[in-house]
């Protein structure tokens, strides 16, 4: 198949580089290049302003050689089928979830795990970390571009939960990795997509759900739950950004450069816009405009739920036994980067 990337040059044609043309080709270093980009949420999310602050970036890091034309909200491709696209040549640069296939992605899964981790930022440096040691092979066919994640998952319920009992038989929302979670606890977890939580409250199917808050703003959902637990589950959700890796070796030299000189530093934006202005502004207006209270844990419920989150973890080891990669090892690495990025935003902001 000839899978192309478009550049515009500067008399106005267009010049398609292929990664499989005969005779070598690619563009010439100073070509004009225009970089398609895709993602399936909207451009107000965090991956959202996320890719059009790469796309500025990128552009000023080139002297405007490297244009990006972006197309958040599904516009071209939605939730799983991004990946496919860039192989495909349909679009040059996809954001996608591999959250949402642990199948397809079982190394991207342990970042999902409960290992403790607290914030966007620490999962984000772990995760990137993570993926540029490993070397994964779901990724083999690509050039990762950046990754990062949401906070962990959050317990935001209609009535406060404040011990394990408390969750018994309770109707709540999860995905993913919080599914077997919610069933561990005691919960009847049910499978929604976000978009289906404040219709499922409201009729009452559900009595909350697990995920990262800013969606007690972004999804209106403030208004039909009072409570979070302050304790932090597994990550909810993760993203990576990639190029097929024949057309990223067809740009020229130094584009590839900025490129890659930009995925640590979009990790870095986008994990703390999304723990500074994504959660903590969303926190912030649930609590004043709908009374929305958070909840400490006594530390014996925290401890029992720390032995608890540590089974599950286990539990991901032995089903990954035959993935390809070390399970325990990995899962053993992730706890330690994770807590060295966690000591050195500590000494940050201190």
């Amino acid at each position: 198949m000839n899978r192309s990337i478009a550049a515009i040059t500067a008399s106005g044609t267009v010049l398609m580089l292929s990664a499989c043309m005969g005779g070598g080709g690619g563009a010439g270093s100073d070509d004009e290049i225009e970089l398609s980009y895709a993602f399936f949420a909207p451009a107000e999310s965090f991956p959202g302003v996320q890719m059009e602050e790469w796309a500025d970036r990128l552009a000023e890091e080139t002297d405007g050689q490297v244009t990006v034309q972006t197309y958040p909200g599904g516009t071209l491709m939605g939730a799983g089928d991004i990946y496919d696209g860039v192989s495909e040549g349909a679009v040059d640069v996809g954001l996608d979830s591999p959250a949402y296939d642990s199948s397809r992605f079982p190394f991207s899964s342990v970042i999902n795990q409960p290992v403790g981790i607290e914030n966007a930022q620490v999962a984000s440096a772990t995760f990137l970390d993570l993926l540029l040691e490993y070397e994964p092979a779901e990724f083999e066919d690509y050039q990762i571009i950046t990754a990062f994640t949401t906070e962990p998952a959050y317990l935001q319920t209609q009535e406060p939960v404040q011990d394990t009992a408390d969750l018994e038989g309770q109707d709540l929302r999860g995905s993913g990795a919080s599914l077997p979670m919610l069933e561990s606890l005691g919960a009847a977890p049910v499978s929604l997509s976000m978009a289906e939580v404040a219709e499922n409250l409201e009729i009452g199917t559900i009595n909350g759900y697990v995920s990262s808050r800013e969606v007690l703003r972004d999804f209106s959902l403030a208004e039909q739950v009072g409570h979070v637990t302050d304790y932090p589950f597994g990550v909810s959700n993760s993203f990576v950004a990639v190029m097929d890796k024949e057309d990223f070796d067809a740009l020229p030299e130094d584009v590839q450069k900025s490129i890659l000189d930009l995925r640590e530093e979009m990790t870095t934006f986008a994990s703390e816009y999304h723990d500074d202005t994504n959660v903590g502004e969303a926190l912030d207006w649930a609590k004043s405009e709908h009374g929305v209270q958070t909840h400490e844990l006594d530390p014996q419920v925290r401890d029992e739920l720390d032995q608890q989150m540590e089974q599950l973890s286990k539990d991901w080891v032995a089903d990954h036994s035959d993935a390809g990669f070390d399970a325990r090892e990995v899962l053993d690495r992730m706890s330690e980067l994770a807590d060295q990025h966690a000591e050195g935003l500590a000494a940050e902001d201190s």
